[in-house]
């Protein structure tokens, strides 16, 4: 993307949230693969945008996949001392689906910092 006066960079870095080390390292690559990036420039803007769109929609049905392998992990028998614990921790004011929310993304952060291994 070309910028064309200092004054339009300074709007982009307020609209957009960059980077300076993975714009550097961007750019880095944009130089190292000229002919990827005609090519990708050569591409019609609706394609650019569904290209996009699909790498969205790829990563959300990751996201998902991972929290429905939580949520059956966290079903099993021998996680209900994990589960009353993460329980105790919620409020019981909150609202029942932002609970579940909550107790699913406190499961998340103790596989993570456990290292348990969902199959």
């Amino acid at each position: 993307m070309a910028i064309t006066s200092p004054k339009q960079k300074e709007e982009l870095m307020q609209q957009f949230k960059i980077n300076p080390e993975v714009n550097a390292k961007l750019e880095a690559f944009m130089k190292s693969e000229p002919g990827l990036v005609e090519f990708v420039k050569q591409l019609p803007r609706e394609q650019l945008e569904r290209k996009f769109l699909l790498r969205k929609m790829q990563d959300l049905d990751q996201r998902e996949g991972y929290t429905t392998k939580v949520k059956a992990w966290l079903e099993k028998p021998e996680q209900a001392e994990v589960l009353k614990a993460i329980r105790s921790m919620v409020s019981p004011l909150m609202k029942p689906e932002r609970q579940e929310q909550v107790i699913v993304n406190q499961a998340k952060n103790f596989i993570k910092n456990t290292g348990v291994k969902l199959s």
